[in-house]
């Protein structure tokens, strides 16, 4: 059985390690990227089954990363957002969920293994 491919797009190196260790104790295979522009590299060249997204990071914020993935025809992969920010009133349909940090790895492992759904349905964390 293939492992889920998650990419995990954080600035934040120390976060970012932490992710990627429990992630991959739990069985995930992990890639990760610093910032926007080095996560539309690895979506394209690593092809991830999920994207954990921070939203706020310099030079391309998770916004914009989501705009490239409509246009790049990425559109597809399910995106969970991770922010220190809490979610918007109106929360883009693309987004499969929006987790307010911090966020421990087992929810992070549930929200990745649950079924397939939008943040606008009522499913936010």
């Amino acid at each position: 059985m293939a492992k889920i491919k998650v990419l995990i797009v954080e600035d934040n190196s120390d976060v970012r390690r932490l992710y990627a260790i429990g992630l991959n104790q739990r069985g995930f295979e992990v890639k990760l990227a610093s910032d926007g522009a080095q996560a539309l590299e690895r979506i394209h060249s690593e092809k991830p089954d999920v994207i954990l997204l921070d939203w706020l990071m310099p030079l391309m914020d998770g916004g914009e990363v989501l705009e490239h993935l409509s246009t790049d025809g990425a559109a597809s992969i399910p995106v969970i957002v991770i922010s220190g920010q809490p979610a918007p009133p109106v929360v883009d349909p693309r987004i499969r969920r929006w987790l307010t940090k911090p966020i421990g790895i087992d929810e992070l492992v549930s929200v990745i293994d649950s079924r397939p759904q939008t943040a606008a349905d009522g499913q936010l964390s």
